[in-house]
Protein backbone atom coordinates (compact mmCIF):
# COMPACT_ATOMS: atom_id res chain seq x y z
CA UNK A 1 0.00 0.00 0.00
CA UNK A 2 2.23 2.79 1.04
CA UNK A 3 4.61 1.31 -2.54
CA UNK A 4 1.82 1.75 -4.55
CA UNK A 5 0.92 5.11 -2.27
CA UNK A 6 3.75 6.43 -3.42
CA UNK A 7 3.41 6.00 -6.91
CA UNK A 8 0.11 7.33 -7.20
CA UNK A 9 1.60 10.52 -5.35
CA UNK A 10 4.61 9.91 -7.83
CA UNK A 11 2.18 10.36 -10.73
CA UNK A 12 0.10 13.30 -9.70
CA UNK A 13 2.95 15.32 -9.25
CA UNK A 14 4.81 14.68 -12.33
CA UNK A 15 1.42 15.24 -13.85
CA UNK A 16 0.38 18.45 -12.20
CA UNK A 17 2.29 20.49 -14.89
CA UNK A 18 0.65 18.61 -17.63
CA UNK A 19 -2.78 19.18 -16.60
CA UNK A 20 -1.86 23.05 -15.59
CA UNK A 21 -0.57 23.51 -19.10
CA UNK A 22 -3.38 22.16 -20.56
CA UNK A 23 -6.48 23.22 -18.11
CA UNK A 24 -4.91 26.31 -16.90
CA UNK A 25 -7.20 28.08 -14.24
CA UNK A 26 -10.07 30.11 -14.81
CA UNK A 27 -7.94 33.75 -13.65
CA UNK A 28 -4.91 32.43 -16.52
CA UNK A 29 -7.32 32.00 -18.77
CA UNK A 30 -8.89 35.39 -18.32
CA UNK A 31 -5.68 36.70 -18.00
CA UNK A 32 -4.64 35.58 -21.26
CA UNK A 33 -7.41 36.19 -23.14
CA UNK A 34 -6.93 40.17 -22.11
CA UNK A 35 -3.32 40.44 -22.77
CA UNK A 36 -3.58 38.57 -26.13
CA UNK A 37 -6.80 39.36 -27.45
CA UNK A 38 -8.91 41.78 -25.37
CA UNK A 39 -6.85 44.84 -25.26
CA UNK A 40 -6.54 47.40 -28.28
CA UNK A 41 -3.45 47.31 -30.66
CA UNK A 42 -1.00 49.68 -29.72
CA UNK A 43 1.02 51.53 -32.77
CA UNK A 44 3.66 52.66 -30.60
CA UNK A 45 6.13 55.86 -30.70
CA UNK A 46 8.81 54.47 -32.92
CA UNK A 47 8.81 55.45 -36.53
CA UNK A 48 9.05 51.96 -38.08
CA UNK A 49 6.00 50.70 -40.31
CA UNK A 50 5.54 46.49 -39.57
CA UNK A 51 2.22 45.13 -41.37
CA UNK A 52 0.65 43.27 -38.02
CA UNK A 53 -2.46 41.32 -37.14
CA UNK A 54 -4.39 42.67 -34.12
CA UNK A 55 -8.21 40.86 -32.65
CA UNK A 56 -10.61 43.32 -32.52
CA UNK A 57 -12.97 41.36 -30.12
CA UNK A 58 -15.64 43.89 -30.54
CA UNK A 59 -16.53 43.01 -33.90
CA UNK A 60 -14.61 39.23 -33.49
CA UNK A 61 -12.28 39.48 -36.35
CA UNK A 62 -8.53 39.91 -37.21
CA UNK A 63 -7.91 43.31 -38.73
CA UNK A 64 -4.36 44.72 -40.24
CA UNK A 65 -2.66 47.59 -38.58
CA UNK A 66 1.03 49.12 -38.95
CA UNK A 67 3.33 48.75 -35.82
CA UNK A 68 5.74 51.30 -35.26
CA UNK A 69 8.27 48.73 -33.78
CA UNK A 70 8.81 49.31 -29.84
CA UNK A 71 6.32 49.89 -26.33
CA UNK A 72 3.53 47.45 -28.41
CA UNK A 73 1.42 44.68 -26.50
CA UNK A 74 1.04 40.96 -26.77
CA UNK A 75 -2.51 41.72 -29.04
CA UNK A 76 0.50 41.81 -32.27
CA UNK A 77 0.50 38.52 -34.60
CA UNK A 78 2.77 38.38 -37.62
CA UNK A 79 -0.31 36.65 -39.68
CA UNK A 80 -3.94 36.79 -39.39
CA UNK A 81 -3.76 32.90 -39.77
CA UNK A 82 -1.62 32.88 -36.14
CA UNK A 83 -4.11 35.81 -35.04
CA UNK A 84 -7.21 34.18 -35.54
CA UNK A 85 -5.21 30.48 -34.45
CA UNK A 86 -5.11 32.17 -30.51
CA UNK A 87 -8.32 35.00 -30.62
CA UNK A 88 -11.26 33.53 -32.51
CA UNK A 89 -14.41 32.71 -30.96
CA UNK A 90 -13.23 35.10 -28.03
CA UNK A 91 -15.63 38.05 -27.17
CA UNK A 92 -16.27 40.76 -25.33
CA UNK A 93 -18.78 38.08 -23.26
CA UNK A 94 -16.68 34.80 -23.84
CA UNK A 95 -15.25 35.15 -20.14
CA UNK A 96 -16.65 37.54 -17.64
CA UNK A 97 -14.88 41.24 -17.28
CA UNK A 98 -11.43 40.53 -14.99
CA UNK A 99 -12.91 43.37 -12.80
CA UNK A 100 -15.18 40.40 -11.17
CA UNK A 101 -14.62 36.98 -10.80
CA UNK A 102 -16.89 34.16 -9.99
CA UNK A 103 -17.49 35.53 -6.77
CA UNK A 104 -17.10 38.87 -7.97
CA UNK A 105 -13.73 39.79 -5.95
CA UNK A 106 -11.34 39.85 -8.29
CA UNK A 107 -10.48 43.11 -9.41
CA UNK A 108 -6.56 42.76 -10.14
CA UNK A 109 -6.48 43.78 -13.70
CA UNK A 110 -9.39 46.72 -15.11
CA UNK A 111 -11.92 45.24 -17.89
CA UNK A 112 -11.70 46.64 -21.67
CA UNK A 113 -14.22 49.48 -22.22
CA UNK A 114 -16.78 48.54 -24.69
CA UNK A 115 -16.55 51.13 -27.44
CA UNK A 116 -19.10 53.38 -27.79
CA UNK A 117 -21.14 54.95 -30.31
CA UNK A 118 -21.24 58.99 -30.48
CA UNK A 119 -24.95 58.88 -30.08
CA UNK A 120 -23.84 56.99 -26.64
CA UNK A 121 -21.50 59.91 -25.75
CA UNK A 122 -22.72 62.81 -23.53
CA UNK A 123 -22.25 66.30 -24.66
CA UNK A 124 -19.29 67.17 -23.07
CA UNK A 125 -17.04 64.20 -23.93
CA UNK A 126 -17.95 64.03 -27.54
CA UNK A 127 -16.94 67.12 -29.26
CA UNK A 128 -18.15 67.93 -32.76
CA UNK A 129 -16.04 70.42 -33.83
CA UNK A 130 -12.47 68.78 -31.87
CA UNK A 131 -13.44 65.11 -33.43
CA UNK A 132 -14.84 66.51 -37.09
CA UNK A 133 -14.44 69.99 -37.51
CA UNK A 134 -10.37 70.09 -37.47
CA UNK A 135 -8.36 70.00 -40.05
CA UNK A 136 -6.03 66.96 -41.06
CA UNK A 137 -2.79 67.18 -39.27
CA UNK A 138 -0.47 65.04 -40.44
CA UNK A 139 2.25 65.72 -37.95
CA UNK A 140 6.29 66.30 -37.37
CA UNK A 141 6.87 62.58 -37.26
CA UNK A 142 7.98 60.73 -40.52
CA UNK A 143 5.62 57.50 -40.30
CA UNK A 144 3.30 56.69 -43.13
CA UNK A 145 -0.11 55.83 -41.63
CA UNK A 146 -2.62 55.46 -43.79
CA UNK A 147 -5.65 57.47 -41.96
CA UNK A 148 -9.28 59.29 -42.58
CA UNK A 149 -10.39 62.55 -41.77
CA UNK A 150 -14.00 64.15 -42.09
CA UNK A 151 -13.98 66.97 -44.38
CA UNK A 152 -16.85 69.88 -43.29
CA UNK A 153 -16.77 71.66 -46.94
CA UNK A 154 -17.27 68.07 -48.26
CA UNK A 155 -19.47 66.53 -45.46
CA UNK A 156 -17.51 63.46 -46.41
CA UNK A 157 -14.61 61.80 -44.93
CA UNK A 158 -11.48 62.23 -46.31
CA UNK A 159 -7.88 60.45 -46.52
CA UNK A 160 -4.63 61.69 -45.72
CA UNK A 161 -1.17 60.39 -44.22
CA UNK A 162 -0.26 60.96 -40.37
CA UNK A 163 3.11 60.48 -39.39
CA UNK A 164 2.49 59.07 -35.99
CA UNK A 165 2.43 61.74 -33.78
CA UNK A 166 1.04 65.34 -32.52
CA UNK A 167 -2.05 64.69 -34.24
CA UNK A 168 -5.49 65.61 -33.61
CA UNK A 169 -8.95 63.81 -32.64
CA UNK A 170 -10.05 63.96 -36.48
CA UNK A 171 -8.26 61.19 -37.64
CA UNK A 172 -9.96 57.82 -37.73
CA UNK A 173 -9.15 54.03 -39.05
CA UNK A 174 -11.27 53.66 -41.59
CA UNK A 175 -14.11 55.97 -43.74
CA UNK A 176 -16.65 53.93 -42.06
CA UNK A 177 -15.54 54.89 -38.54
CA UNK A 178 -15.34 58.31 -39.67
CA UNK A 179 -18.98 58.94 -41.60
CA UNK A 180 -20.17 56.79 -38.35
CA UNK A 181 -18.96 59.41 -36.39
CA UNK A 182 -19.01 63.10 -38.40
CA UNK A 183 -21.51 62.23 -41.11
CA UNK A 184 -25.15 63.79 -39.91
CA UNK A 185 -24.02 64.71 -36.42
CA UNK A 186 -23.85 68.59 -36.56
CA UNK A 187 -25.93 69.97 -34.27
CA UNK A 188 -26.10 73.51 -36.13
CA UNK A 189 -24.35 74.38 -39.25
CA UNK A 190 -20.84 74.40 -39.19
CA UNK A 191 -18.92 77.31 -41.46
CA UNK A 192 -16.24 76.55 -43.07
CA UNK A 193 -12.62 78.23 -42.07
CA UNK A 194 -12.64 80.37 -45.46
CA UNK A 195 -16.18 81.43 -44.91
CA UNK A 196 -15.31 82.28 -41.26
CA UNK A 197 -12.67 84.33 -42.08
CA UNK A 198 -15.17 86.31 -44.57
CA UNK A 199 -17.57 86.93 -42.22
CA UNK A 200 -15.34 87.85 -39.74
CA UNK A 201 -13.81 90.69 -42.03
CA UNK A 202 -17.55 91.91 -43.13
CA UNK A 203 -18.25 92.26 -39.61
CA UNK A 204 -14.86 94.54 -39.10
CA UNK A 205 -15.62 96.39 -41.79
CA UNK A 206 -18.70 96.94 -41.34
CA UNK A 207 -17.83 98.15 -37.34
CA UNK A 208 -15.32 100.51 -38.83
CA UNK A 209 -18.10 102.15 -41.13
CA UNK A 210 -19.98 102.65 -38.42
CA UNK A 211 -17.00 104.29 -36.08
CA UNK A 212 -16.44 106.44 -39.14
CA UNK A 213 -20.12 107.69 -39.50
CA UNK A 214 -20.18 108.53 -35.93
CA UNK A 215 -17.28 110.29 -36.45
CA UNK A 216 -18.23 112.20 -39.35
CA UNK A 217 -21.62 113.27 -37.32
CA UNK A 218 -19.78 114.39 -34.57
CA UNK A 219 -17.37 116.31 -36.47
CA UNK A 220 -20.79 118.21 -38.15
CA UNK A 221 -22.01 118.68 -34.74
CA UNK A 222 -19.60 120.43 -33.90
CA UNK A 223 -18.39 122.48 -36.69
CA UNK A 224 -22.33 123.59 -36.57
CA UNK A 225 -22.05 124.77 -32.81
CA UNK A 226 -18.81 126.57 -33.93
CA UNK A 227 -20.66 128.37 -36.91
CA UNK A 228 -24.00 129.62 -34.72
CA UNK A 229 -21.40 130.80 -32.00
CA UNK A 230 -19.39 133.16 -34.14
CA UNK A 231 -22.85 133.97 -36.04
CA UNK A 232 -24.28 135.21 -32.03
CA UNK A 233 -20.67 137.11 -31.76
CA UNK A 234 -21.18 139.16 -35.27
CA UNK A 235 -25.25 139.71 -34.01
CA UNK A 236 -23.89 140.81 -30.42
CA UNK A 237 -21.34 143.69 -31.66
CA UNK A 238 -23.57 145.09 -34.45
CA UNK A 239 -26.42 145.30 -31.50
CA UNK A 240 -23.93 146.98 -29.07
CA UNK A 241 -22.68 149.80 -32.08
CA UNK A 242 -26.42 150.37 -32.91
CA UNK A 243 -27.02 151.24 -29.27
CA UNK A 244 -24.13 153.73 -29.12
CA UNK A 245 -25.37 155.71 -31.80
CA UNK A 246 -28.74 155.60 -30.36
CA UNK A 247 -27.26 157.37 -27.18
CA UNK A 248 -25.18 159.61 -29.43
CA UNK A 249 -28.01 161.23 -31.47
CA UNK A 250 -29.47 161.32 -28.11
CA UNK A 251 -27.13 163.49 -26.31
Amino acid sequence: MIGGTGQTLDHIVSSLPFQLAFHPPDSSRRKAHFEFCRVSKIVGRCRASFPRWWYNVTDGSCQQFVYGGCEGNNNNYLTKEECLKKCAGVTENTIDDLATSRNGADSSVPSVPRRQDSDDLASDIFNYEEYCTAKAVTGPCRASFPRWYFDVEKNSCDNFIYGGCRGNKNSYLSKEECMHHCFGKQLYPVLPHGTKVVVLVGLFVMVLIVLLGASVVCLIRVARRNQERTLRTVWSSGDDKEQLVKNTYVL
